[in-house]
């Protein structure tokens, strides 16, 4: 067996060094494209499923969040909640929130909303909604009869022309608002905040003292408490934490109250994944098997005289082997090259959609490594199935071409 390698390898050597080098160069770049398209897509797909757990975690949920038990509209006793929290191992911060329902008219036009009460301090370290002001100022905490507006629900922001808006609120500008209780207040527009997602520029944010005094609340609770932790990915640990640390309310990981949207997206871009894989996959072995099988065909006759000088039919078929091999792993490293340039570039400069949605491809070394690999089994398989079926033939009918 072992001189059957060493006589296929010789054999593979010799016939690529007579081959024709511009056909060879082809074939390898060819095979390369097949691969980058195995490659690409899903780190395109793991970059925008990046983007909106970014999203999901830096305005709503944060890691783990905290929200009323059933049949419950408020957090009771939010104070000492947060006591709890804080006090957990593995806990970075956590703050309040109040959410209301609401209308905003300015100048005749009217756009109902949600409002989120916020204390902008505990909010530095939970969400991004401090860093994300286009226009104006964040609230501070001694805020009051302000307000913060997306930037589509202002009429300034990309995506306003698709969606009801106010036309172009400004910072100072004054603006009613009608709560779900049916209490109005004029506020004035402290800022514009731009997130580049439609649950923040939808919607507006004001302080936390605001929203419980329009609703007449006691001062101790909130419709949910948003946590940051220190090391991600340890949301199930640091939940199992905070229950046994004597929280009684409703306890969620931004994975349990994501799943559902995070699943549908993930399955709908997946299933365009698969079918690209697929179809690269038989271009891919087809364009191996063409090229062996018509290697195979020319050389018919050398195969024949090669057999019947003594070299066994293994050593011939494990030549075509090593011929495919080289063609697909000189495909896989010219792929790699190319897609690190690719990555590089879009990483440096992310990819905008309906100019609100940033992308950035995410490099996965597993799905790099798991499609060299099926694409090497790929040209083993298609290397030798047209080598085994020659070398089948009778020695006279390979030489005489019957």
């Amino acid at each position: 067996m072992f001189n059957d390698i060493k006589v296929g390898l010789l054999s593979a050597s010799s016939s690529l060094n007579r081959g024709n080098k511009k056909t060879t160069i082809f074939i390898i770049f060819v095979l390369a494209l097949i691969y980058i398209n195995l490659v690409f897509l899903p780190a395109m797909i793991s970059g925008v499923m990046a983007t909106f757990v970014g999203y999901v975690q830096d305005f709503s949920y944060g890691n783990i969040v905290i929200e009323p038990i059933e049949d419950e509209n408020y957090i009771n006793n939010v104070d000492s909640v947060l006591q709890k929290v804080r006090a957990v191992n593995g806990v970075d911060s956590a703050a309040k929130r109040l959410n209301a329902g609401a209308s905003v008219e300015y100048k005749q036009e009217v756009v109902g909303l949600t409002i989120t009460g916020l204390v902008p301090k505990d909010e530095l370290g939970v969400s991004r909604y401090p860093y994300i002001i286009s226009e104006g100022e964040f609230i501070g905490d001694l805020s009051r009869d302000e307000i913060i507006l997306g930037a589509m629900v202002a009429g300034t922001g990309p995506g306003a022309d698709i969606y009801d808006n106010l036309g172009e609120v400004r910072p100072g500008a004054l603006v009613n608002v009608t709560f779900s209780n049916n209490v109005e207040r004029t506020y004035k527009v402290k800022g514009i905040m731009k997130g580049s997602v439609e649950f923040t520029d939808l919607n507006a944010v004001m302080h936390y003292k605001e929203i419980e005094d329009v609703y007449g609340l006691k001062g101790d609770e909130a419709t949910s408490v948003v946590i940051r932790i220190i090391n991600e990915g340890e949301e199930r640990e640091i939940r199992s934490k905070i229950i046994d640390a004597g929280v009684n309310e409703q306890v969620y990981t931004w994975e349990d109250k994501a799943e559902a949207l995070i699943r549908q997206a993930s399955q709908s871009i997946s299933s365009i994944d698969i079918v690209s894989k697929f179809v690269s996959l038989i271009v891919g072995a087809a364009l191996i098997l063409i090229i062996i099988y018509i290697n195979v065909l020319n050389r018919k006759r050398e195969i024949g005289i090669l057999r019947a000088i003594g070299i066994t039919p293994s050593s011939i078929r494990i030549s075509y082997v090593f011929i495919s091999l080289f063609y697909i792993c000189a495909g896989i490293l010219l792929g790699l090259f190319f897609y690190f340039i690719l990555i590089g570039y879009l990483q440096a400069n992310p990819v905008n959609f309906f100019e609100t949605l940033t992308i950035t491809p995410q490099v996965d070394i597993g799905l790099l490594i798991q499609s060299a690999l099926i694409m090497i089994g790929m040209s083993l398989v298609a290397g030798f199935i047209p080598a085994w079926f020659v070398t089948r033939e009778s020695i006279i009918d390979a030489i005489w071409k019957r």
